[in-house]
C-alpha cells in the first residue's frame, strides 16, 4: 500500500524539495559577526585528519584508497580495487567487460555500486568499474558488511562509493593514456570559478579499444580435414567505445544554500560481442550492444543550519536510458579466425529471444527517478541523529521476448529509509554507531518462461527491516580495535526478477536475501608511516541469489537456500625513510552451501565450498620515491604488485573430494574436472615522472606493463584475460 501511494504521488519529493530551498532563501538570515578585540597570538600549528583519515577511522570498517595518490600512474580502478585486501574484481574482457565484484566472501548485487553516496542506477552501465578512468574519481570508499546511514542502500555483503574529484578553485585537469590492443582514454576534468559564488565544471571521459588480444585454446573445425582441435587466435569483434560528459554549474557560499548544483549528463557506448555467455565455444562476428542518454539532468543541495548542528542534502535525478541488443545476422557463423561459413540459422547466439525481421534487434527503455533525503542533527559534539531516504522509482519498457512487435512494461520501486544515532564516549575513546533501515520494494510486471515461453503476470510487495551497531575503541594511542553486528536484507532488482531479454533470463520467484554479519578486527596504525589489520567476520546468509549459468548462452538468477562461513584477512603497509613503501594483503574466505540445490543432489553438496568463487588470494608491492629529480618540484616514482588467487572451482565439489592439507590449499582435487579455474599470478610494473612546466602547471608521465610475465590468467566463468600489456600516460594539470 505504501509504495503503490509512493508510486502515485512521487513527484511531491520534487516539489517538497523545492518548496524547501525557496523557504530557506527567503527566511534564512546571516547573524551580524560581533566586534572583539584583536588579540595577537603566538604561531600555532593545526594538524587534522583529512576526509579519508577520517573514514578509515571510522567505527564502520571500510578500504578508502585514495586516487589523488594515482592519478599518475597508467593504472586503472580495477587495479586499484584488486590491490585492496578482501576485494578481488572478475571481469569477462577487457575495457568495458562486465565485473563481478567480491567483497569478504559476497559477490554479483549483494554489493552494490554507488556514485557520491547514491544507487549507479540511474547512470545504466555507463559508469562501470572497468570503464572509468581514475582521473575521473577522487577515492573509493570500500565498505564492508554495515554501511553508513547517509548510504540509502540494501547492500548484503558491502558497498563501493566512487566519489567523483572535487575542485574549489579554478583548476583543470587533462589526461590521454594509450595501451595495448589499439586502447585510447582521454579525460578531462575541472572547473572555473566566474565568482566567489558561481563556478562552472566538467567531469568527461572517452574510451575506445579493439580488444583483440590473444586467446588460448579456442575450438576450431578444420573443413578439409574434419578435425576438431583447439587453436590460438586472437579476438576479432571484441571491440569497445565509449563516452561520458557532464557539465554543472554550482551555486555556493550564499545565504540559502552551502552549495545548489545542477548538473546535465550525457552518455553513450558501443559495445560488440565476441562470445557467447559463459564460454569461448562459439564466435560472435556480428552481435553487438548499445547504449544511449542523451540528457540526464540532476540537482543537488546542501545546507547547514543552526550554527552548524543541522545539515541536510537533498538530491534529485531522471534519466532516460536507451539499450539495443543487435543479433540479426542469419544463416552465417564464424570460426575463430574470423571466416564467416554458411549454416541455417536464426540468430548467431542460438537463442529464442531475437528481434522481428523488420527491427534492428531488441530494444529495452529505462525510465529511472532517483530521490535522497539526507538530515543530520548534532545537538551536541559527541552526539548526531540522522535521518536518509532514498526512493528509485524504474520503469522498463522493452520488446517482448515472445513478439518482438510487442512492448512489454515493467515497474520496480524500491523505498528505502533509514535512522541512525553515532555517539561519542570516555573521553571519545569509545565511538558508537546505530542503526535501523526499513527496506520495500514493489515490482509490476510480465514474464516470460524461457523454456515454454509461457507468459505470466506478476505482482510482488515485500518489506523487510535492517539493523545494526558498529563500534571502534581506542586501547591507547594508535591501537584500536573496531566490532559490528548486522542483520541485514536485501532486496532483489529488476534484472534479477525480470532478467536482461538476452543473455538472463526471468526469475519472479526470487526472495530477498537476509544475513547476520559479524565483524571485528585489530588496527595498528600512524599515518603516512604504517598501518597493520586484521580482520575477521562471520555471515550466515539465507536465501544468497546467485547467478547460475543454465547452458552457454543464458543464465537465471537463483536463490540458494542457506550459505554460513567465515573469513580473515591480514593487511599492512610500512613506509621507510619516506621514499620505500611496502605493502601487502592476504584474504581467506571459508563459505560454504548448506541448502538444497534439488532433493537428489542435497545430501552430496551439503557443506560444499560456493562455487564459481575464489577463497584465497592476496598482494604485495613496493612503491619507492626520488624526490627533487632535476629539479626541485620534480619527482620520480617507481613501483611493482603481484597478484596470487588461489585455484577454485566453476561447479559444487562435494567436500570429501576437495584437496587436503592445510585449509585445503594443498594438493588436488580427488575426482577429476576441467571445470577449474587454476592459480593466478600476476605481476605489474610502472613508474611516473611528476614535473611543473611554468607556473604552477604541472606534467607528469605514466609507463607501465600488466601480466609482466605473460602468464595465462583466466577469470569469471573461466574466461581468459588479456595478456602482456604496455600503457603509457600523460597528463597536464593547469592551475
Amino acid at each position: 500500500m505504501l509504495l503503490s501511494f509512493l508510486h502515485r504521488f512521487r513527484m511531491k519529493y520534487i516539489s517538497l524539495f523545492l518548496l524547501f530551498i525557496f523557504s530557506v532563501a527567503v527566511y534564512s538570515q546571516d547573524k551580524p559577526p560581533g566586534i572583539k578585540d584583536t588579540v595577537l597570538l603566538n604561531e600555532v600549528t593545526v594538524s587534522a585528519p583529512n576526509k579519508t583519515e577520517r573514514l578509515r577511522l571510522n567505527p564502520i570498517k571500510s578500504e578508502v584508497i585514495d586516487v589523488t595518490q594515482s592519478l599518475d600512474k597508467a593504472t586503472n580502478i580495477q587495479n586499484l580495487l584488486n590491490n585492496s585486501p578482501g576485494v578481488r574484481l572478475r571481469n569477462t574482457g577487457a575495457l568495458g567487460a562486465t565485473t563481478d565484484v567480491i567483497i569478504n566472501g559476497f559477490s554479483g548485487r549483494s554489493v552494490k555500486l554507488m556514485r557520491d553516496g547514491i544507487p549507479l542506477d540511474y547512470l545504466g552501465s555507463g559508469f562501470g568499474i572497468s570503464k572509468i578512468p581514475v582521473n575521473s574519481l577522487e577515492r573509493i570508499e570500500v565498505y564492508k558488511g554495515v554501511l553508513p546511514a547517509e548510504i540509502g542502500i540494501d547492500a548484503l555483503g558491502g558497498a563501493i562509493n566512487l566519489v567523483s574529484r572535487q575542485f574549489y578553485r579554478s583548476e583543470w585537469q587533462v589526461s590521454f593514456e594509450r595501451g595495448s590492443f589499439n586502447t585510447n582514454i582521454a579525460t578531462i576534468n575541472g572547473l572555473h570559478r566566474l565568482n566567489n559564488r558561481l563556478s562552472v565544471g566538467v567531469y568527461a571521459f572517452g574510451n575506445y579499444s579493439d580488444n583483440d588480444y590473444t586467446a588460448r585454446g579456442l575450438p576450431y573445425l578444420d573443413e578439409s580435414t574434419g578435425q576438431n582441435t583447439y587453436i590460438d587466435a586472437r579476438l576479432f569483434h571484441n571491440a569497445f567505445k565509449q563516452y561520458f560528459a557532464e557539465a554543472f554549474l554550482n551555486i555556493d557560499n550564499v545565504r540559502w544554500a552551502d552549495l545548489l548544483q545542477f548538473r546535465l549528463t550525457s552518455l553513450a557506448l558501443h559495445q560488440q560481442i565476441q562470445n557467447d555467455f559463459t564460454t569461448r565455444d562459439r564466435a560472435f562476428g556480428a552481435v553487438y550492444r548499445t547504449e544511449k542518454a542523451p540528457l540526464i539532468p540532476s540537482v543537488t543541495y546542501k545546507k547547514a543550519f543552526a550554527g552548524g548542528k543541522i545539515n541536510t542534502t537533498q538530491f534529485a535525478v531522471y534519466s532516460r536510458i536507451n539499450t539495443l541488443f543487435v543479433d540479426t545476422l542469419k544463416n552465417t557463423w564464424y570460426d575463430w579466425k574470423g571466416a564467416a561459413h554458411p549454416t541455417v540459422s536464426g540468430s548467431e547466439i542460438g537463442s529464442a529471444y531475437t528481434s522481428h525481421p523488420s527491427k534492428n534487434g531488441v530494444e529495452s527503455d529505462f525510465s529511472n527517478f532517483i530521490y535522497r533525503g539526507w538530515v543530520s542533527y548534532r545537538p551536541v559534539s559527541s552526539h548526531a541523529f540522522t535521518f536518509n531516504i532514498v526512493e528509485n522509482h524504474l520503469v522498463n519498457t522493452r520488446d517482448d521476448e515472445a513478439d518482438p512487435l510487442q512492448k512489454k512494461s515493467i515497474l520496480y520501486n524500491r523505498l528505502i529509509v533509514g535512522v541512525g544515532h553515532e555517539g561519542r564516549f570516555f573521553r571519545d575513546r569509545l565511538s558508537t554507531i546505530a542503526q535501523v533501515k526499513s527496506l520495500s520494494y514493489h515490482t509490476d510486471g510480465e514474464t516470460t518462461d524461457y523454456v515454454t515461453l509461457e507468459k505470466r503476470k506478476r505482482s510482488v510487495t515485500k518489506q523487510g527491516w535492517s539493523f545494526s551497531l558498529s563500534a571502534k575503541y581506542d586501547i591507547v594511542p594508535r591501537l584500536l580495535v573496531r566490532a559490528s553486528f548486522e542483520n541485514t536484507f536485501r532486496l532483489p532488482d529488476q534484472e534479477e526478477i525480470f532478467g536482461d531479454n538476452t543473455f538472463v533470463v526471468p526469475n519472479a520467484d526470487l526472495s530477498p536475501e537476509r544475513s547476520v554479519n559479524y565483524n571485528i578486527g585489530l588496527k595498528f596504525y600512524k599515518n603516512n608511516t604504517y598501518n597493520f589489520e586484521v580482520n575477521s567476520y562471520f555471515r550466515n546468509t539465507r536465501d544468497l541469489i546467485k547467478l547460475k549459468e543454465l547452458n552457454q548462452y543464458q543464465g537465471m538468477f537463483l536463490n540458494l537456500e542457506k550459505v554460513k562461513g567465515y573469513g580473515i584477512e591480514f593487511d599492512g603497509y610500512y613506509t621507510f625513510f619516506d621514499r620505500l613503501k611496502v605493502m601487502g594483503n592476504v584474504t581467506y574466505n571459508e563459505f560454504r552451501y548448506n541448502g538444497s540445490i534439488d532433493e537428489i543432489n542435497d545430501v552430496h553438496y551439503q557443506d560444499a565450498r560456493i562455487s564459481n568463487m575464489p577463497f584465497y588470494y592476496g598482494n604485495l608491492g613496493a612503491e619507492y620515491v626520488w624526490k627533487e629529480l632535476f629539479g626541485k618540484e620534480n619527482k620520480l616514482k617507481a613501483y611493482w604488485n603481484y597478484s596470487y588467487v588461489h585455484q577454485y572451482y566453476l561447479d559444487f565439489i562435494e567436500r570429501q573430494f576437495e584437496p587436503d592439507g592445510f585449509l585445503g590449499l594443498f594438493g588436488k582435487t580427488q575426482i577429476y574436472t576441467d571445470r577449474v579455474i587454476p592459480v593466478q599470478q600476476h605481476h605489474t610494473v610502472g613508474a611516473t615522472f611528476d614535473m611543473g612546466v611554468s607556473g604552477n602547471d604541472r606534467v607528469t608521465l605514466g609507463l607501465e606493463v600488466r601480466n609482466l610475465f605473460n602468464a595465462d590468467i583466466y577469470n569469471n566463468f573461466k574466461i581468459q584475460s588479456p595478456g602482456r600489456s604496455f600503457w603509457a600516460k600523460v597528463v597536464y594539470l593547469i592551475k
